[in-house]
């Protein structure tokens, strides 16, 4: 673990304490039910590359292909997750990069350490979300990047404030996101993911128009292999953000500067 951390967080080596937590959330890139759904969160690594420098941190940071995108870039990289398994992958795969595994809303870092904060679809599974958000700020130095994605409500629960995924405990609309940000920082970008593919586009409009509920009905890693089995690969290229209609986007990604 590098000289930022302090000790309210566990290196990586050796360290159980949150082993019973452990969920299936992080996009697996072996397998093929994933497929998609990895494409999607390698697009968000890629768009928020170019606001990218210095010592960055991954909080969520999963089985660690974001470092992927970051390789050519100078710098030290820090992952956090709270699962071990997610962890031990990343370190097999990207043994430069110093991980910590705690949660969210215990970072276990000092004031200052980094100069980018990537969070990507975290913010949705924490309980207090602004005490989060200064949190990041806390440990982004002046002039810091802090790129972070979440689920639009409307597409991922059909608009019900209860989330149908049951290991969120919010979900926001773009209004909603965007005051939020607007509360904690005085500059920020927001833009919408959307997905432009043409191939399979017939196919595409039959599986997007099953009502959201029903797709809860099975567990994710069946809807995941019917869902490649039916559409063509989803490419980086086929990944749009923008900050026009943000209402119909799947995911809002915004880049706030500290």
């Amino acid at each position: 673990m590098g000289s930022s951390a302090d000790n309210r967080g566990q290196t990586l080596v050796g360290q159980h304490m949150f082993a019973e937590l452990e969920r299936f959330e992080a996009p697996d890139q072996s397998f093929i039910g994933h497929r998609d759904i990895v494409t999607r969160s390698l697009a968000r690594y890629h768009a928020v590359k170019p606001y990218v420098y210095g010592d960055i941190l991954d909080v969520g940071c999963g089985r660690g292909y974001g470092f992927d995108v970051f390789r050519s870039l100078d710098g030290t990289r820090t992952g956090l997750d709270i699962s071990l398994q997610f962890l031990r992958e990343t370190q097999r795969n990207y043994a430069s990069a110093s991980l910590v595994q705690a949660t969210g809303e215990l970072l276990p870092f000092r004031s200052g350490s980094f100069d980018t904060i990537i969070a990507f679809e975290v913010i949705e599974h924490l309980d207090d979300d602004v005490a989060f958000l200064n949190e990041l700020k806390r440990l982004t130095r002046p002039g810091g990047v802090i790129a972070i994605s979440t689920p639009n409500r409307l597409v991922s629960s059909g608009g019900d404030k209860q989330p149908l995924n049951p290991f969120h405990v919010r979900e926001y609309i773009a209004e909603e996101f965007q005051a939020l940000l607007w509360a904690s920082f005085s500059n920020v970008i927001i833009t919408g993911q959307h997905e432009t593919r043409k191939a399979g586009s017939s196919r595409n409009r039959l599986v997007d128009s099953i009502p959201v509920k029903w797709k809860y009905l099975l567990p994710s890693h069946v809807q995941g292999v019917i869902s490649v089995l039916i559409r063509p690969p989803l490419r980086i290229s086929d990944c749009q953000f923008t900050g026009d209609d943000l209402r119909s986007a799947h995911t809002f990604l915004a880049i706030c500067k500290v």
